[in-house]
């Protein structure tokens, strides 16, 4: 279902008459007719304001909710869905409620997961005693989170709403910290989340967003593999400065950055893929994992400290 929803935001972009990107996604400046790169039949432009990178076409109503809303969300969530509720949760959300805890300089009463998809980190946050709760607008993710809570605690924490409610949801909220996890690059109108927020009572925000990075320039030398960082409902990505500008837009100081990436991953599955179709033998295959594949964290980390990995995690607090 990867593929079908790849397949379809693909189609969608490419199809002529679609309106045209002529304002920065995140700070409004009018943009380049000229693009900066093509990657897999969509041209990308750098905001020349805020470097923020953008797809050429608009994310309009209907293309959002095709994707993430229509049939209750089903598409979309198929791949989010599966069997490893708990190893999911252990692996990937633990770690971000332990950088949030262990970042904070007071005590968290409530968090509010904006987004929360099927409720990993709204789990996470609960087995670490925390109050939680979440929101999205995809039915079938927030009930299956919710069957997988409520089989292992009880709780039936995650609500299903419409953009609408989901934007007065936030305004409304009174919890100490908003957490929004690889959810701000999938938003129609990111400004509208950023004006919630300040009229929320929370003084914190806790996201984490794509960033244009190394494997950017992967996905485009290896055209004929998957790509992951520009695809699906990725249709824009961060950089270090545009991060900023984000900051300044909604009215925050950073507290603490936390960046990781998969880029090293990335480059092995690309260059694994390419060994496979090339019809290489499996010894060949294996030296190239020795050689390569048992080092991906130590040369990944290389990557991270010069802030161009694919992934940033940010605390931040209102001014």
């Amino acid at each position: 279902s990867i593929n079908k929803i790849y397949d379809f935001v693909q189609n969608y972009l490419r199809v002529q008459g679609r309106p045209r990107r002529c304002y920065c996604k995140l700070c409004d400046s009018e943009l380049s007719d000229t693009a900066d790169f093509t990657s897999h039949g969509v041209d990308y432009t750098f905001c020349n304001n805020c470097t923020h990178l953008n797809g050429v076409f608009q994310d309009t109503k209907s293309f959002v909710e095709s994707v993430y809303v229509s049939t209750d969300g089903i598409d979309y969530s198929n791949d989010y869905i599966d069997g490893n509720y708990e190893k999911r949760t252990s692996d990937i959300y633990i770690p971000k409620v332990d950088f949030l805890v262990n970042s904070i300089p007071s005590r968290i009463h409530q968090i509010l997961d904006v987004g929360c998809g099927s409720g990993y980190l709204v789990y996470s946050a609960l087995l670490r005693n925390l109050k939680a709760t979440g929101l999205d607008v995809n039915r079938t993710m927030v009930d299956f989170g919710n069957n997988q809570i409520s089989r292992l605690l009880n709780k039936f924490p995650l609500t299903c709403e419409n953009e609408d409610g989901f934007y007065n949801a936030i305004i409304q909220s009174e919890t100490d910290v908003i957490s929004a996890i690889g959810v701000i690059e999938h938003l129609r109108e990111p400004r509208r989340f950023f004006d919630a927020f300040r009229k929320s009572k929370s003084q914190y925000l806790y996201y984490s967003v794509p960033m244009f990075s190394f494997s950017v320039i992967l996905e485009n030398i290896f055209k004929d593999v998957y790509p992951r960082q520009l695809s699906g409902g990725h249709t824009h990505l961060f950089t270090e400065n545009s991060v900023k500008v984000m900051n300044q837009v909604i009215g925050v100081k950073s507290i603490a950055e936390w960046r990781f990436g998969t880029d090293i991953m990335d480059l092995y599955r690309s260059t694994l893929i390419s060994l496979q179709n090339n019809k290489s033998s499996k010894i060949l295959i294996d030296y190239f994992h020795e050689g390569f594949g048992k080092k991906i964290d130590e040369m990944q980390s290389i990557i991270d400290k010069n802030h161009f990995c694919s992934e940033i995690h940010c605390l931040v607090k209102k001014y």
